[in-house]
């Protein structure tokens, strides 16, 4: 079969949560379909990503994201009754590519991932249509808004009640949609229960999360001064927490936040020396001020995240806010490194609480489960291997494609 794959970002490298999932799914689909790939490229490094892209694509076009462009077209559609979202994504560039494709070449089957790519195959007819959501971003929003005090808080509700709207109105263009989990299908059928809606959870590329290889932890210079030095990383009792993350996505941010006024320090309490990574792209300035906490290290880029969680005692997740599958504790759990997250960031795992991975939704309980597995190393060492075993058999990406490919068989 021959699809159009309509991605928001350059689906390599696979470093954040849409990329994974579109290169993954790419890779695996590439190996019975032809796939024509169309996506945003917004730094020099997505072209030089485009050779390791063509190994599974036919064909690849891409439009630079011009940001300044984005924000003028944004503000001057503040009023519109569209999500902000779709005004800050729209390029006619973008547009004139995608028609040109269709007008040239013969597809069986549209795939667009998330509603922002969604916008530009709308009218598009004579030919199924599949709108990857990935998750539903007004609820995301909505406990964003719920969390934020920031000044951008009435911005957010009002953007959640746009999107929300915009949701439904958009699915009901395609012939069918895909979301992460069931939780998000449950909220999109509350407000239209007619919405033609599958679950296609996150996966894990399980030989790249593989614990049993050792990787030394990177020093390019890409990366940020990490202060993570041999004699920590090769420390056999090290006490190291760990959590990774895009840093400027307000659910992350949030959560490590939360994590270092209220738990870090019962934590410390019992054990002086722990050490808590914060590893990912761009944190904020109220991230980077972390680092400022005794025993708190912020790491910023990294180029290889395996090594930290190879050294990783126990992986938080404290997360308040967001939707959809956390791909983070997927590959903690792949790296069989124990994971202590909240009712929010467990949702929508198909797993095993208190077996494949450990719930806590208050400061004291937080802490005295990490603080349990800190302590006994027999729990740390069940609970890791449940986890590993639960990504084997539920988060294997050739077996979340295939549900996919039921998804286009029956449209």
């Amino acid at each position: 079969m021959r699809i159009l794959f309509l991605c928001l970002r350059c689906p390599y490298p696979p470093q954040r949560g849409d990329r994974i999932r579109s290169y993954n799914i790419i890779k695996e689909l590439s190996k019975r379909h032809k796939i024509t790939l169309v996506f945003f490229s917004e730094s020099d490094v997505d072209i030089d990503a485009v050779k390791e892209l063509e190994t599974f694509c036919d064909r690849i076009e891409w439009v630079q994201f011009k940001k300044r462009y984005a924000l003028f077209n944004t503000a001057i559609h503040c009023f519109s009754r569209l999500p902000l979202q779709v005004h800050y994504w729209y390029n006619p560039k973008m547009q004139r590519v995608v028609n040109d494709l269709l007008a040239t070449e013969k597809f069986e089957l549209i795939h667009a991932q998330l509603f922002r790519m969604g916008q530009y195959v709308v009218k598009a007819n004579g030919m199924a249509k599949v709108l990857d959501l990935c998750d539903s971003l007004a609820l995301n929003l909505s406990r964003r808004a719920e969390l934020d005090c920031s000044p951008k808080r009435f911005l957010v509700k009002l953007e959640e009640k746009r999107v929300r709207r915009y949701e439904v109105e958009i699915m009901k263009s395609f012939d069918s949609g895909t979301v992460v989990a069931e939780f998000d299908k449950d909220y999109l059928l509350k407000q239209d229960k007619n919405l033609n809606l599958s679950v296609v959870p996150m996966g894990v590329d399980l030989e790249f999360y593989n614990p049993k290889t050792q990787q030394d932890v990177p020093t390019t210079p890409e990366s940020e001064s990490t202060n993570f030095t041999d004699d920590d990383i090769h420390e056999t009792d090290a006490k190291n927490l760990l959590f990774t993350g895009t840093m400027n996505y307000f659910p992350n941010s949030d959560a490590v936040i939360y994590f270092c006024n209220e738990i870090f320090p019962l934590i410390k309490e019992r054990y002086s020396d722990v050490n808590f990574y914060i590893v990912g792209n761009h944190p904020t300035e109220q991230v980077r001020r972390l680092a400022e906490q005794n025993g708190v290290i912020v790491t910023g880029y990294v180029e290889d995240i395996r090594p930290y969680f190879n050294k990783a005692s126990v992986f938080v997740a404290p997360l308040r806010a967001g939707s959809g599958i956390q791909t983070k504790n997927l590959e903690a759990m792949a790296m069989r490194t124990p994971v202590v997250t909240t009712s929010i960031g467990a949702m929508g795992l198909e797993a095993d609480r208190e077996s494949d991975l450990l719930i806590a939704d208050t400061p004291d309980i937080f802490a005295n489960k990490v603080i349990n597995l800190l302590e006994d190393p027999t729990h740390r060492r069940n609970i890791a291997n449940a986890g590993r075993k639960r990504v084997e058999l539920s988060y294997n990406w050739d077996v979340l494609v295939n549900r996919l490919e039921q998804v286009y068989d029956k449209i």
